[in-house]
């Protein structure tokens, strides 16, 4: 399928992706949710990025990306820093400056499919240090490599509207996302977080990463349309995983020394689709057409 057509621009704080209008027959549009990539760390698995960011090529999909994509901890100011965990080509004067033009080059033959970035806490915490928007300066050197791109950079909790024109109808889904925060929970894994947000969000889809877990929970509610009519949509919570493999060797790095245990390794995929099904019933129940969504976690710990 190759490059998404897509277009995205920012409506007050609420960032918007509008899929152009596509034939009903056979629609799909795919979505890669990734977070915690931190591209540059050397336990960052980049031959599975490689593979899944080709998978969105031949797939048209549109790239979200949920933040942390890169670690830059080995910063002059970083009290994190620690020369094992520096790539040897980043370990130069212009450290920065290397990470992102080095991340630039990597993702540019993908600039198309990137869609959105979010702030996670590694950009905020070296923005906050070194006076620069980490994941705007990534941003704009992305699209100098890539001028076909047209990736937004939103803040570190957000929303965004996915907006669909199939053959005319319209349909519509708005994802709150935050980067995440806390330690996950070592009996939980976060999923308590779900009936909190619930609460608080009206989002068909809500995004969280940070914690380097993985699931998906959904969760069902009742409304009333304006017509009268009672539904039960779900409310999909979903953990975007890493691409970092810590755990290897046990050596004295930070996880093992706190014990945290393995984490999954891999990224979140979204399928949206025409349910002609679901269309026929809800026109003979005198419905507006709706869309379906699949998520599918895919490859994990490959």
């Amino acid at each position: 399928m190759g490059s998404p057509k897509f277009e995205v621009k920012a409506v007050n704080d609420i960032h918007e992706i509008y899929v152009k209008g596509q034939p009903r027959k056979d629609w799909e549009q795919w979505v890669l949710l990734t977070s915690d990539r931190h591209w540059d760390n050397p336990k960052s698995d980049r031959l599975l990025q490689t593979e899944h960011l080709k998978l969105a090529k031949e797939r048209g999909a549109i790239i979200i990306d949920n933040g942390d994509l890169m670690c830059l901890m080995q910063g002059k100011y970083d009290p994190r820093g620690s020369k094992s965990s520096i790539r040897p080509e980043h370990n130069v004067d212009h450290y920065l400056d290397k990470v992102i033009d080095d991340a630039a080059d990597y993702f540019a033959p993908y600039g198309e499919n990137f869609a959105f970035l979010v702030i996670g806490n590694h950009e905020a915490s070296v923005s906050k240090r070194c006076e620069t928007n980490i994941s705007k300066r990534f941003a704009d050197q992305l699209k100098l490599k890539c001028p076909a791109s047209q990736i937004h950079v939103g803040g570190i909790t957000g929303y965004i509207k996915l907006r669909f024109d199939i053959n005319g109808e319209m349909a519509t889904y708005l994802i709150d996302y935050h980067h995440g925060y806390g330690g996950g929970g070592p009996v939980t894994k976060g999923v308590i977080q779900t009936n909190r947000r619930a609460v608080y969000s009206d989002a068909d889809i809500i995004l969280s990463g940070h914690t380097h877990e993985a699931w998906q929970v959904p969760i069902q509610r009742r409304k009333v349309s304006e017509k009268g009519n009672i539904t039960h949509p779900i409310q999909w919570h979903l953990q975007i995983p890493s691409y970092k493999r810590h755990y290897g060797g046990g050596k004295p790095n930070w996880e093992n020394l706190k014990g945290f245990p393995p984490k999954p390794v891999g990224c979140l995929w979204l399928r949206f689709f025409y349910d002609r099904r679901k269309r026929k019933e809800e026109k003979e129940n005198h419905k507006r057409v709706n869309f379906e969504r699949q998520h599918d976690l895919v490859e994990f710990g490959a």
